[in-house]
């Protein structure tokens, strides 16, 4: 199961940077689930769904590597898309691009769907599987 690339645009602000004048590795993370967020809301499963269901996701393995700097009021896009999906486990590739073109990070991480009720990973639903296509 591959799905489309969601697209999300934002600028970087103030608040998302370090000492350093650059993003901090930690808000890297913020930034992509901002934009996973999205991803799942704009596909009809935002926080209302998932606090009607129980069923909401969880990540259970994150890697990520840092390519260029992103500083002060660049505009970036953040790119999600489902690579696979087998059993209770999937995985979600992001990755952030400047206004020039350039990869600045990528991510891949190993998602599950999570029973709040139950406490336990659960198959996925067809309508978790329709939010992250």
């Amino acid at each position: 199961m591959e799905s489309n690339t969601f697209e999300y645009p934002m600028i970087i602000k103030e608040f998302h940077l370090d000492t350093f004048g650059h993003v901090n590795n930690a808000t890297y993370l913020e930034i992509y689930e901002e934009a996973r967020w999205q991803f799942i809301t704009d596909n009809g499963y935002g926080l209302k769904e998932i606090k009607k269901t129980g069923l909401g996701p969880v990540i259970l393995e994150i890697k990520i590597r840092f390519i260029k700097e992103l500083k002060l009021r660049e505009e970036i896009t953040i790119f999600s898309k489902t690579k696979s999906y087998k059993s209770k486990v999937g995985t979600i590739e992001q990755w952030i691009l400047d206004s020039q073109g350039n990869r600045c990070s990528e991510v891949e991480m190993t998602i599950g769907l999570f029973d709040t009720k139950a406490r336990k990973l659960v198959l996925p639903t067809p309508e978790w599987l329709k939010a992250i296509s």
